[in-house]
């Protein structure tokens, strides 16, 4: 079903019985620390009660609440204490977390209107849970991070909660959504609950919760030192008998990833997160440490700023250079992806063609023009691009000089960038460096100055992962109604400015359908419209690759989650 067949109720029937097969109920309650969810191998060793572990992470959270959170690191602290009500397993199938099951229209769950177009979702939610303070978890604190995520300016989105048009809780372990429309990534959103308790806080941006949240996880945090460590110790109250093993996770704050791989050989640390590529054959010789990898959603990309820098950037000011696809088209014909993959990750990535690499919704046969620097050339020269003296060209006065950004600490990133520099340099662009500390550029914050999002850059580097259901990654970032300005108080993703309104509507559509198939042809051809305007260069596709010494157990992998999703299950012999 799609918006314009709102009527069809025997289609809407067909296409969500579809989702039921894809979204099944698991047989009871999975804990979120099950093993039978996750994939990679697991040390044999009886699990040991007990003791600290140091993990090292080398980018810092600027905050660790759901509400709020952007980058991949909160994710890998934040998880060992929120959840939500249903989660992704590595197969890509959903299962309970705090939900009783997975409400399909199978299990009547799901339930549509007479006419079929709006839908309402109940959850039955687990009973006797208790948030790490010691207070019952209920339905009403889901109806609170959704009035959370409506009403607080500095979330960092409303996807899919707008759709929302009420929500009842008939009882404290029921919950029921309302929805104004078909929803197809319902089971998307709630993955990350926080208590109706802090509502007495005001701005929980400016609360003692944005660095040690309440959750049901369990974790707590119990101390949060910027630029050293984050301590999350056992939370009693966690539901799970038994669990977790460990009694204390020390996350520490490391410049870079190389200072993490030297303390995980010297035995420093106990476990590191997001190696790259690179650094996996030389860790794959030590006996003392296990390299755990999984496919991953993660792409690596440069997006390339349509409007012209500017604090804030205004969406009607094209970029002077990069506003024009004769010359992002030339970038992406200079910028060899392959031979970067060879050399700097001895050939253990792909060359990335989209923002979905995995999953139902990755579009098959997409691609970008491959290296041609020759090629390059001669558009630029076709366009009006004319080399000056030094070799740098220019047009109508503007010099082809531009700037890029990526975070600080990161030895790969850096070496693209160098290798950028060169190539470009070639074709007769200037290409300069000017990078920032994870916590500014990746902060998804318009108050605290994001560069992407206030649209204060050139071209800025960096991943990000999408969940098995994109859709709120391929609307936020990529549909012209989320492009960050000053009159919407920076909300939305769409940091490279791109719009397209043909792009705009086969996202939506493909929103509110709930026909898999047809939502995957959809999100295709938006993509394509993205990769046509070359609004960013996909890189290459990431793993997801941890290590830990040898003598952790329980740590598993995941293709749709951080590495600390089993962290419950993790225990240490020392």
């Amino acid at each position: 079903m799609t918006a314009r067949g709102h009527g069809r109720l025997a289609t809407v029937l067909t296409t969500l019985a579809i989702l039921t097969g894809a979204c099944a109920p698991a047989a009871g309650p999975v804990p979120a620390a099950s093993p039978a969810a996750g994939g990679g191998a697991v040390p044999s060793a009886a699990p040991v009660r007990g003791g600290t572990l140091v993990f090292a992470i080398w980018q810092e959270p600027t905050t660790l609440l759901p509400i709020y959170a952007n980058q991949v690191v909160a994710g890998v602290v934040g998880q060992v204490v929120t959840e939500g009500l249903v989660r992704t397993a590595n197969d890509g199938s959903y299962v309970p977390q705090l939900a009783k099951q997975v409400p399909t229209l199978a299990n009547g769950g799901v339930k549509l209107s007479a006419d079929g177009t709006r839908m309402d979702v109940t959850y039955e939610l687990l009973p006797d849970v208790k948030w790490s303070d010691g207070t019952p978890f209920t339905s009403a604190d889901v109806k609170f991070t959704w009035e959370t995520f409506l009403k607080d300016p500095k979330v960092v989105t409303r996807e899919g909660y707008d759709q929302i048009e009420s929500i009842d809780t008939p009882s404290p372990t029921t919950v029921v959504l309302h929805y104004k429309r078909i929803y197809g990534p319902y089971l998307t959103r709630f993955t990350g609950l926080i208590p109706k308790s802090m509502e007495k806080e005001g701005d929980l941006s400016k609360s003692k919760y944005n660095f040690q949240p309440v959750g049901t996880g369990p974790f707590v945090i119990s101390e949060f030192v910027a630029a050293d460590h984050i301590t999350a110790e056992r939370n009693p109250s966690y539901r799970v008998k038994d669990r977790p093993y460990l009694d204390k996770i020390v996350f520490r704050s490391v410049p870079s990833r190389e200072a993490a791989v030297a303390q995980l050989k010297a035995g420093e640390v106990d476990g590191m997160w997001n190696l790259l590529e690179a650094q996996t054959p030389d860790l794959e010789k030590d006996a003392n440490i296990r390299i755990i990898a999984t496919p991953g959603p993660s792409v690596e990309r440069l997006e390339l700023n349509h409007v012209k820098n500017a604090d804030p950037a205004d969406p009607s000011v094209p970029h002077p250079v990069l506003g024009e696809l004769a010359m992002r088209r030339a970038l992406n014909l200079a910028t060899p992806k392959q031979q970067m993959i060879d050399k700097l990750l001895f050939g253990k990535a792909k060359v990335g063609t989209s923002p979905v690499s995995q999953g139902w919704a990755s579009p098959k046969g997409l691609s970008q023009e491959s290296y041609d620097p020759k090629q390059a050339g001669a558009v630029l020269d076709q366009a009006g691009w004319v080399k000056g003296a030094d070799g740098i060209r220019a047009k109508n006065g503007v010099r082809a000089a531009i700037t890029i950004t990526t975070t600080t600490g990161d030895k790969v990133r850096e070496q693209v960038e160098q290798i950028l520099i060169d190539e470009w340099k070639q074709i007769g662009v200037e290409l300069s460096i000017k990078n920032q500390p994870s916590a500014v550029l990746l902060s998804g914050s318009w108050s605290a100055g994001d560069p992407r999002k206030r649209g204060s850059f050139d071209i800025v580097m960096y991943a990000s992962s999408p969940a098995i259901d994109p859709h709120s990654v391929i609307s936020q970032r990529y549909t012209s109604a989320n492009i960050p300005t000053a009159a919407n108080g920076g909300n939305g993703q769409n940091y490279t400015r791109f719009k397209n309104a043909e792009a705009d509507a086969a996202i939506a559509e493909a929103g509110a359908s709930v026909d898999q198939a047809k939502r995957a042809e959809l999100y295709a051809k938006a993509l394509k419209l993205l990769n046509d305007d070359v609004a960013i260069i996909w890189l290459y596709d990431r793993q997801n690759i941890d290590a830990l010494r040898a003598n952790v157990s329980g740590a598993q992998g995941n293709v749709w989650q951080n590495i600390t999703w089993s962290a419950a299950d993790w225990s240490i012999r020392k």
